[in-house]
């Protein structure tokens, strides 16, 4: 079975400006750093890394990896990808490290997605065969919000029920939903038990709205305004703080140097995958959903990420 999100790579324009915002300022750990890329993790993540800024010459949604339950199951996922005529690439070695095989696909509405399962994990041993530390355990060399770990993405796709028709084929559940006046508005679905790992919301074109990351509480939050303004990234804070009625998340959208936006995020619920969705109209969604109370929504907010072209060039559909 599919897991959970576990990774997101985004194309930026300019490493050294990209680990100065995520990594000096919200304090990200930094693992590894390539030629192309640069890798990070949140503080409590076992695995190696879970955010990837890959050098390119224009911003875009690189690409995002959903981890599943078993090496075997991405041969389950190449069977059903290719029993609804969309084409699969395996690959036995990632041209990321500490990466297992992946099947990468390109859903029906051109988003790249990345199945894995295995992935190297933060080492918490020492040699006598007992445990050091974990990963949370070393709080006096974070800085920063600190980020604690990755949550979902939120994309955008000109059909929320035709998205739909593929992620629940693939054994995702909706905890919410927007009914629109011509089919779903927007729909929060998910693999494990929080409110979403992948988030469909309409728009004219497919694209990315946003990444998301948790962070300690509502202080978590407010702490990430006050580090942005005072590091001099005041312009960087795009929307809130304030509380969604939709998943009951406190949020803050952020937007890093090449524009991409990262959702600041603490306190949805948990609620089982099996148990009937939340349905909402599109007035209440837009009268008390999308904001329970907070400032109002700037226009830039609407504003969305291309999409890989590169990866979209090589995986195509039947």
């Amino acid at each position: 079975m599919i897991l959970r999100l576990g990774q997101i790579e985004l194309f930026v324009t300019d490493l050294d400006k990209s680990k100065e915002f995520y990594v000096d300022v919200l304090g990200f750990i930094e693992v590894e750093r390539t030629k192309e890329s640069l890798y990070l993790r949140a503080i409590d993540e076992f695995d190696r890394y879970t955010l990837i800024l890959t050098k390119k010459p224009k911003a875009a949604l690189g690409s995002f990896g959903l981890r599943v339950s078993s090496p075997e199951y991405l041969e389950v996922l190449k069977k059903k990808h290719e029993g609804l005529g969309i084409k699969t690439e395996y690959c036995l070695e990632s041209p990321h490290p500490g990466k297992g095989p992946t099947l990468k696909v390109e859903e029906p509405n051109g988003f790249p997605v990345e199945f894995y399962h295995s992935m190297e994990q933060i080492q918490v041993g020492n040699p006598n065969g007992g445990v050091d530390a974990l990963p949370m355990r070393h709080s006096h060399l974070f800085k920063g919000i600190p980020p604690i770990c990755i949550d979902h993405v939120n994309l955008r796709v000109p059909n929320v029920d035709k998205a739909l028709e593929y992620w629940t084929e693939i054994g995702f559940s909706i905890s919410e939903f927007v009914r629109g006046d011509d089919g779903k508005f927007a729909a929060w679905t998910r693999a494990k038990t929080s409110t979403h790992d992948v988030a469909l919301v309409k728009h004219q074109k497919a694209s990315l709205h946003h990444i998301a990351y948790i962070v300690d509480g509502v202080s978590g939050v407010v702490r990430t305004a006050d580090l942005l303004a005072d590091a001099g990234y005041r312009d960087s804070i795009e929307y809130g703080p304030g509380r969604h009625g939709v998943t009951n998340a406190f949020f803050l959208y952020v937007r890093d140097p090449d524009g991409h936006r990262v959702e600041i995020y603490s306190g949805d619920y948990k609620r089982d995958t099996d148990l009937p969705p939340i349905g909402w109209t599109k007035e209440e969604y837009d009268e008390k959903g999308r904001l329970w109370w907070g400032p109002t929504v700037p226009e830039r907010f609407f504003e969305t990420t291309p999409l890989n072209s590169a990866w979209l060039n090589s995986v195509t559909h039947k």
